[in-house]
């Protein structure tokens, strides 16, 4: 008796057609699933959601600065901070190129129409001048972009120690950024703002606490502002004598660190500086 085996096979057909179709149609639907998360992740990245991230500005601005607080952030400001110290590096650079330049061109110049020694000052008198105000325009600029990298510096130290302290270069580059802006604005003699800076300054580091430099440069600021008050009206003589010792307190340091307590060089300075604060005692004292 023969095995009927059509039927079977149709059977076997029909069920492997049935058993392709729900895998295709698991397939779509995975396929649609998985397009739907790529979609959610593209979005996701471009910031494109329905809450539209990348435009949200809270207006609470405690909200706001809560970003200084990323390590992020702070590492950004640092990054540019460094970008306006080395603009104004550069700036600093292309001067002292000019000025070389000039002073070159003076050297090497013929000058055969000079007849008389007044001809030869004047032009003399000229270059100087020339230089000068080359250097000045120079470091005004300077100073422009030096101040932008202090006040970077600031922010972060404000919203972010723990970044300070894990991070070394910001220390190095603080020392260094606080010598350029000190030395530049005491070359163009704006000796008040070298004050607040080079007080910072002694107070980074063992290190920076013992720079001569330092000491000389706050001797001769207060120097000045002393000078400036003694000479204004409405001017307490408090602020005076407050600048006057303030001077002598840095002179005094910068003296001992240089050459020792024990040197005659300090020995020496120390008498000068108490007939100072005599001489003042003195005047008060007639008043």
């Amino acid at each position: 008796m023969k095995k009927r085996t059509f039927p079977n096979n149709l059977l076997l057909a029909l069920m492997g057609a049935l058993f392709l179709l729900v895998c295709s149609l698991s397939g779509g639907i995975f396929a649609q699933q998985q397009q739907a998360k790529d979609e959610k992740k593209d979005e996701a990245a471009d910031g494109i959601t329905g809450w539209r991230i990348k435009d949200f500005q809270p207006y609470i601005k405690a909200m706001r600065d809560l970003e200084k607080f990323n390590i992020k952030y702070a590492d950004d400001r640092l990054k540019l901070a460094n970008d306006e110290y080395a603009k104004a590096i550069d700036i600093l650079e292309d001067m002292e190129h000019d000025v070389s330049r000039l002073v070159e061109k003076n050297q090497k110049g013929k000058f055969l129409n000079e007849r008389w020694h007044w001809q030869e000052v004047d032009r003399l008198n000229q270059l100087r001048r020339q230089v000068t105000m080359r250097k000045t325009e120079a470091k005004t600029r300077a100073l422009t972009y030096l101040t932008r990298a202090i006040n970077t510096l600031d922010e972060i130290e404000e919203h972010n120690q723990e970044f300070i302290v894990k991070n070394e270069n910001f220390k190095n580059f603080k020392i260094r950024l606080f010598q350029v802006y000190v030395s530049i604005q005491h070359d163009i003699h704006n000796f008040r703002p070298c004050i607040p800076v080079l007080e910072r300054y002694i107070k980074i580091d063992s290190v920076t606490k013992d720079d001569v430099w330092a000491y000389k440069y706050l001797a001769s600021s207060y120097a000045y502002v002393e000078k400036v008050l003694s000479q204004s009206r409405g001017v307490s003589e408090d602020q005076v004598i407050y600048h006057k010792q303030k001077k002598n307190e840095y002179l005094l340091t910068a003296i001992k660190i240089e050459y020792g307590l024990q040197s005659p060089e300090y020995k020496h300075m120390k008498e000068v500086v108490e007939r100072d604060e005599m001489k003042t005692e003195r005047i008060n004292e007639f008043r």
